[in-house]
């Protein structure tokens, strides 16, 4: 087998170099942090994994927590604008689920791989690195968006949707909550209001506390739930998201009031443009190096699919380098991203088509899987798959198809559809008559 360099020590890095190594490569990974730099960094994105790269984490090794918590079912509630309960989908996973603080996974993973045999160098890589790494190894692959690195892979305009950022997030890890008060948080919980905010409820196994629960606030830019860009803590962006929680989805306020963030440092806010890059970058002196994860493939985190899909890459390429028999031409390196994507483009897709509002058709699919757990099942195979959800969940006929096949026809929808206005009615109803006499609506 061959020499490898490979940059950047987060999920793709680890996993591609794990494989590798199992390969028989030569490994030498380079990393911006040591070990004990990663455990003591700030929050990082809540990174939640979906069967397939659940087990395959767990096949090369890197499964280190059999204590952290799986994630078996998700439970999604549908708000409208005036805070009434829509319906909810609860539906169990194929496979289960798991979030472990990246903090924990990249400073082990990196000793881990480092005790197989690869060759770890802390420091910075520029682009003069690169041609000198280039220039001894059969192959570099640069896994990491370092500042150092940027505008280091071209935008792909024929795979990039968006050019400009389309939700402003926050993400927090929590304890100390009510499970009492809200027992559907055993499990993930999504809680969605179309057009203004999303948020995400993972089971999580923190750095500091262990069980815990990752928050991820996806809110849309200039919304009523846009109020994170002045947050400088995490106690003040916690205050910051009760209030909103309070005014948007007060079913779950009980459960958030006691709750206390994990550490000073365990949050994130910002917003991020989704971006597909040419996967092969040619350096001044002609040669060229390899992107994978982030570093080319960078979707919003609302389809949770940024570790899934770094996953899934480093798969896919450690699979065809070790296959291949000859040198890692730019060329051949361009069909094998551009064979990758054949499946791949499924998760931008996903990821892109849940920024846009639901049209008619995915609300009748959500509707259908409320009432039917195999539905629900088949809709959350997709965090997994995203390609299972194609054309069914995205193409109108595709979706009339879908549900037919599944014996849910137009009589079932309109049951389906009358007994959620019958909810919405009783819930507004339920609302005039907690107005105190000559007073406004409790909240």
């Amino acid at each position: 087998m061959g020499t490898i360099a490979v940059i950047g020590a987060g999920q793709a890095g680890l996993v591609l170099s794990a494989a590798l190594l199992r390969a028989g490569w030569r490994v030498t990974l380079y990393s911006d942090r040591t070990a004990d730099d990663h455990l003591g960094d700030r929050g990082r994105p809540t990174a939640c994994l979906f069967g397939d790269q659940v087990e395959y984490e767990a096949d090369l090794g890197l499964s280190l927590w059999p204590e952290a918590s799986r994630v078996r079912r998700i439970h999604l509630d549908l708000f409208t604008d005036d805070r009434s309960l829509a319906f909810s989908v609860d539906a169990p996973l194929r496979k289960p689920a798991l979030a472990v603080d990246q903090r924990l996974k990249f400073s082990a993973g990196l000793r881990e791989v480092e005790r197989r045999g690869a060759s770890v160098v802390i420091g910075t890589v520029g682009v003069d690195d690169l041609d000198r790494l280039a220039a001894s190894h059969d192959l570099v692959v640069v896994t990491a968006g370092h500042k150092s690195l940027t505008g280091l892979f071209e935008r792909d305009p024929a795979r990039s949707v968006h050019s400009e950022p389309q939700r402003s997030l926050f993400m927090v890890n929590i304890h100390g909550y009510d499970m009492a008060a809200r027992p559907e948080h055993r499990e993930g919980v999504f809680s969605f209001l179309p057009g203004t905010l999303e948020v995400f409820w993972i089971p999580f196994f923190d750095k500091d506390v262990g069980e815990s629960r990752s928050i991820v606030v996806e809110a849309t830019p200039g919304g009523r739930a846009d109020r994170f860009g002045d947050v400088t803590s995490a106690d003040e962006g916690l205050a910051v998201l009760k209030s909103v929680v309070d005014d948007l989805f007060p079913h779950e306020s009980e459960f958030l009031r006691p709750a206390r963030a994990t550490s000073p440092v365990t949050w994130i806010k910002g917003q991020i443009v989704p971006v597909v890059r040419k996967p092969v970058a040619v350096l001044p002196s002609g040669r060229h190096v390899l992107g994978l994860g982030d570093a080319v493939v960078l979707n919003d985190p609302l389809a949770g699919q940024g570790a899934n899909n770094a996953t899934r890459m480093a798969r896919f390429f450690a699979e065809e380098l070790a296959a291949h028999d000859g040198p890692f031409t730019a060329a051949w390196l361009t069909e094998r991203f551009d064979e990758w994507w054949e499946h791949g483009c499924y998760t931008s897709d996903f990821s892109n088509g849940l920024l846009a509002p639901l049209n008619d058709e995915q609300k009748t699919v959500m509707l259908a899987a409320s009432r039917r757990e195999d539905i629900g099942e088949q809709l959350w195979e997709g965090f997994n798959d995203p390609s299972s959800l194609f054309p069914w969940f995205f193409d109108a006929a595709a979706t009339r198809e879908f549900l037919a096949r599944r014996n849910v026809g137009k009589l079932d929808l309109l049951r389906y559809k009358l007994g959620v206005g019958a909810n919405l009615l009783g819930q507004k109803a339920s609302r005039l008559f907690r107005r105190p006499l000559g007073g406004t609506a409790s909240p």
